[in-house]
């Protein structure tokens, strides 16, 4: 199970650095020597600008498509729901299988009443 999770880490770690270090690399400056023939060197600030544009552009995609973003919504509700429903259902399932914090105080109290052997280490007996 623990590398599984670990796995999913390492993942999730890929995908951080990769966005990173194309944000980084999007900022590098290119010579235009290096370019192929007939394209043109984007600078620093015409990046800048691009991604202010598209934040603009996603931060109003609401007000243009209001009838996606409400089935968005609903859909995310409906997410929580089927969370709630799946830990119910995965609860029910283990306390089915391992028993209820009830039964495992009951069976630690009987073991609590049961007398103790006594313990002996040679051909002596403790009694």
């Amino acid at each position: 199970m623990i590398p599984i999770a670990l796995g999913k880490v390492s993942i999730m770690f890929l995908i951080r650095a990769a966005f990173w270090l194309t944000l980084v690399i999007a900022f590098i400056p290119v010579k235009q020597s290096d370019l192929p023939v007939g394209q043109r060197s984007i600078s620093t600030m015409e990046t800048v600008s691009l991604a202010q544009s598209v934040f603009a552009d996603l931060s109003t995609f609401c007000a243009r498509n209001a009838e996606t973003c409400e089935t968005g919504g609903v859909l995310i509700s409906q997410m929580g729901m089927k969370a709630r429903e799946g830990a119910k259902l995965a609860y029910t399932w283990l306390d089915g299988r391992y028993g209820t914090s009830s039964e495992i105080a009951r069976s630690q109290a009987d073991k609590a009443e049961q007398p103790v052997d006594p313990v002996s280490t040679s051909s002596i007996s403790a009694n």
